[in-house]
């Protein structure tokens, strides 16, 4: 294979390998957002239910104390039931301890229905406490694997470019530069491969029978007409033989 055809391969395996490995790195922060966002819901939900078992026990409360001042009403009119002297004056009374009765009773049914919904959110706490510590545990070391993955990666990233800089000085100036500029313009890939329907794989066009007999031979820096990557023959046996 030509020198710099050569060169400029295994220069774009590195690159690939530095991309990917920098996708990797951009991700990283989103992962631990997505791994704290997560902890955070967990959190929200036991304050949730902390919140409304605490709204719910307030309510409960103000109705017990509401009760027991109607209690106070009842047995005072009940005290007045022995005073009073005339039937109109008792009647009145005993309607006012009926009324007051049956407030009583439908808000001590309130509160049994608060008492309930008070079991159940204290269940409910109960359960999603147990998740929160389970999850806490779980996010922080998959938090700890996640940084020690970043830390490699990073050592990966150096080694890499290290190996590109080395491989660069092999190349042509003047073919470096064209390389660096369909590199930045192509997505991150200057070099298609072409295969056995001699069509190039970065855009798809099918080649002249002349360039692809040429670029087979592997003699010739060949760039695509349309896309303007450089080409080089993808037969994977020879490749190999001449890499």
């Amino acid at each position: 294979m030509n020198k710099t055809l050569q060169a400029l391969v295994k220069l774009q395996d590195v690159d690939t390998s530095i991309q990917e490995i920098q996708r990797k790195i951009y991700v990283f922060p989103e992962t631990m957002k997505q791994l704290d966002k997560l902890l955070a819901e967990n959190e929200q939900k036991v304050e949730a239910l902390k919140t409304s078992i605490e709204e719910q026990e307030k309510l409960r409360r103000v109705k017990e104390r509401e009760v027991e001042m109607q209690n106070e009403h009842i047995r005072r009119y009940q005290g007045q039931l022995l005073q009073v002297k005339t039937n109109k004056e008792y009647s009145a009374l005993l309607l006012e301890i009926k009324t007051l009765k049956s407030k009583n009773s439908l808000i001590e049914d309130d509160i049994l229905e608060l008492m309930e919904s008070i079991e159940r959110a204290k269940h409910s706490l109960g359960i999603s406490q147990k998740d929160l510590e389970r999850n806490r545990v779980r996010i922080q070391q998959e938090k700890e694997i996640q940084e020690k993955s970043l830390t490699e990666i990073q050592n990966t990233l150096e080694k890499e470019q290290q190996r590109r800089k080395i491989l660069a000085e092999d190349v042509d100036a003047g073919a470096l530069r064209e390389y660096t500029k369909l590199l930045n313009l192509r997505n991150g890939v200057a070099i298609s491969a072409v295969e056995e329907d001699g069509v190039c794989t970065g855009c798809h066009v099918a080649l002249t029978p002349q360039m692809f007999a040429e670029i087979k031979t592997g003699n010739y820096l060949h760039r695509c007409p349309i896309c303007f990557r450089f080409l080089y023959w993808a037969n994977s046996e020879n490749q190999q033989e001449d890499m």
